[in-house]
């Protein structure tokens, strides 16, 4: 019956907290350029001529281009130019229409294009998020949860 008890508390507590998604964290630029290798020096000799301040990375797979678009979802400031690996984007751009004011593809990839497509995604707005607001909430639900666990293990010490 002790047993019991213990492994329904566990369950309970298991069951009440919310899953944690084990996806990692997105350590590229918020404004970034998605390119291959064929023409990722051209451009960024376009954004530096232009004096363009923006970050250009080679991708070599699909699934790394699809593992930055999952997190533009949540991450409202991520404005993503692509001038290689369109068809993914595009993909990903119809089903998320939503995100077509951030992410910009470039089909046919030369000079010009490629100075607009920067020059276009350079003046996308962003959001100011005050980080200060964040904090609150994933404070109060931590302590919370630990008064819970805290309580609980404190009444089963008391019963022993």
């Amino acid at each position: 019956m002790k047993y019991l008890k213990i492994s329904i508390l566990l369950l309970i507590l298991l069951l009440g907290i919310s899953t944690v998604s084990s996806h990692g964290v997105d350590v590229t630029a918020d404004t970034m350029v998605v390119a291959n290798d064929s023409n990722g020096k051209m451009v960024k000799s376009i954004a530096e001529s232009n004096n363009i301040n923006i970050s250009v990375y080679k991708f070599t797979s699909e699934d790394e281009v699809t593992h930055i678009l999952e997190h533009s979802i949540n991450n409202t400031n991520k404005r993503i130019l692509f001038t290689a690996y369109q068809e993914t984007a595009n993909d990903f751009l119809k089903k998320h229409p939503d995100m077509s004011n951030r992410i910009i593809v470039i089909d046919n990839v030369n000079d010009n294009t490629t100075l607009e497509g920067l020059q276009n995604i350079m003046n996308v707005p962003v959001e100011n998020v005050n980080s200060e607001n964040n904090f609150g909430l994933p404070l109060t639900i931590g302590i919370i949860i630990g008064l819970l666990i805290g309580i609980g293990c404190g009444a089963y010490i008391m019963k022993r």
